[in-house]
């Protein structure tokens, strides 16, 4: 399947309530989660698949897909992420880019060719745009990063202080509950290094923002074939 862009979407990530596992202990809802805590001793937590080769366990830290039912072993934790779609967005680019150095020597004259070693990260970023809301809590929450803001709700007024802040998406690349299907996701936290919004004298109010992909809050994509309707 080649999924079409309106198959995407960008999510903000909240964080739920810990569930911790013990006896009987299982997952009420299907939907993403982060591993808090793994036992040591007989989890209940998916195993890897040994007939992958080169695949490693889920650790703690991990954003992983779980399924309604899941069983949690005493010494299993896991945080549920609520998902809130991020309606301002428009277009989602991203750009990754490797590194490599050069360690070309004298043996390598003969070929012509200079002799080049992977460097051991890359760098991932690009700039979201979408459009100004008078209601976007996601919105609000980029603006803080850069000036402070005021909210008068009729009854008080509350100061937020100018604060950087790293952002945690959801972006989804398929999103299917069609049983059999493969849904595709990529977890996305970043930060914000820049923003624009502009004011026309005709036509929308655009609002877009630069950002670099946060490699320390486990960003990656996650393949889960639907196995149920959620």
């Amino acid at each position: 399947m080649k999924p079409a862009g309106k198959d995407g979407k960008l999510y903000s990530i909240t964080a739920g309530e810990v569930v911790t596992g013990g006896a009987d202990v299982t997952l009420s809802v299907s939907g993403f989660y982060r591993i808090k805590s793994i036992a040591s001793a007989g989890s209940s937590l998916p195993a890897k698949d040994d007939t992958i080769e080169g695949g490693a366990s889920i650790k703690v830290g991990s954003v992983v897909h779980l399924w309604k039912g899941q069983a949690l072993a005493a010494g299993d934790a896991v945080i549920p992420l609520l998902l809130t779609l991020v309606s301002f967005v428009k277009d989602v680019p991203n750009s990754m880019q490797g590194s490599s150095t050069d360690v070309s020597t004298q043996e390598n004259l003969e070929s012509g060719v200079r002799e080049w070693a992977e460097g051991a990260f890359s760098d991932s970023s690009g700039t979201i745009s979408g459009t100004f809301e008078t209601e976007s809590p996601a919105q609000q929450a980029l603006l803080n990063n850069f000036e402070e803001i005021t909210v008068d709700d009729g009854v008080h007024i509350t100061r937020l202080p100018a604060k950087k802040k790293h952002q945690d998406y959801m972006l989804s690349r398929h999103e299917t509950d069609t049983v059999g299907e493969t849904a595709v996701w990529e977890h996305f936290p970043v930060i914000v290094e820049s923003l624009t919004k502009d004011k026309p004298m005709d036509g929308e109010q655009s609002f877009s923002f630069a950002y670099k992909m946060d490699g320390g809050n486990f960003p990656g994509m996650i393949y889960y074939t639907v196995k149920e309707v959620a």
